[in-house]
């Protein structure tokens, strides 16, 4: 009974043992195995026909034709969308006016009226419509009380502008419109105060409305108009510790301001 036991006892530890063998040697065929068929390729010896060689080097082929694939792809996709932004571009500059292909312009100006010269910055935001902001000087002699120039009026201005086109065109009519701010360092000779000579400065707002010609032309911006100016607000006072109001330097103000109300401006402008 007990030499009867044994048998089954034998059979089932072959069993696991031959188990545990095979399980060891595919574990180390898992473990052998590498990632990239190609580096398992080239380590083969060129005679190795055995069908586990036969079929790295397959796989191998398999991943190179994959990645030459993928690689193709890439390009022909790059291809095309280089392709369509062309046609794209193309489209836009035969259709479309500059300032819509290029709205941002740095500008320089220089006229009568408010400033004599001044640079700017404007932006096309849309087809027909622009808005600017601008920086200008004008350096002049403002007449007297009695119609004497012997007083400085120089001025500093700046302003914010709107501008509408008229026509869907490079050439186009404009209108305009805006808001501007002034300061001015005064000096008057007078023959009604004491002391005669007074200094001081100046404060003046105004509004405007304007009407001219734009030209574009790629980066090149180009535009001459008519403005007038009417101003709202001045005020002046002397350079003492109070700051004093000054009528007179007020009055020699407006009346530089009022000699100034029409003016030309010419703009030349780089667009980006």
């Amino acid at each position: 009974m007990t030499r009867w036991a044994f048998v089954p006892a034998l059979f089932v530890a072959v069993v696991l043992e031959a188990a545990g063998a095979a399980g060891a040697r595919a574990q180390s065929l898992v473990e052998q195995q590498p990632e990239d068929p190609c580096v398992g390729a080239r380590a083969l010896d060129i005679a190795d026909t055995t069908p586990a060689a036969e079929n790295l080097r397959r796989a191998c082929r398999l991943e190179r034709f994959q990645d030459r694939l993928a690689a193709d792809r890439s390009q022909q996709v790059t291809v095309q969308e280089r392709t369509r932004e062309a046609r794209i571009q193309q489209w836009i500059d035969a259709t479309q006016p500059w300032r819509v292909t290029r709205p941002l312009t740095f500008e320089a100006f220089f006229g009568t009226g408010l400033a004599s010269y001044g640079i700017g910055f404007s932006w096309d935001f849309l087809r027909h419509a622009a808005v600017a902001a601008w920086l200008g000087w004008r350096p002049i002699s403002c007449q007297d009380i009695n119609g004497n120039s012997t007083s400085s009026c120089g001025r500093t201005a700046y302003g914010l502008r709107a501008r509408w086109n008229l026509l869907d065109r490079d050439f186009t009519p404009f209108v305009d419109t805006g808001l501007s701010f002034m300061s001015s360092d005064l000096a008057l000779i007078t023959s009604t105060t004491t002391p005669p000579y007074q200094s001081g400065s100046g404060r003046a707002n105004s509004v405007c409305v304007g009407a001219g010609l734009a030209l574009g032309f790629r980066s090149f911006r180009m535009s001459i108009e008519y403005v007038f100016e009417d101003t709202f607000y001045t005020g002046a006072s002397l350079n003492d510790e109070k700051k004093t109001p000054s009528p007179e330097l007020d009055a020699a103000l407006s009346t530089s301001l009022h000699a100034d109300r029409n003016g030309v401006r010419f703009e030349v402008g780089y667009a980006f």
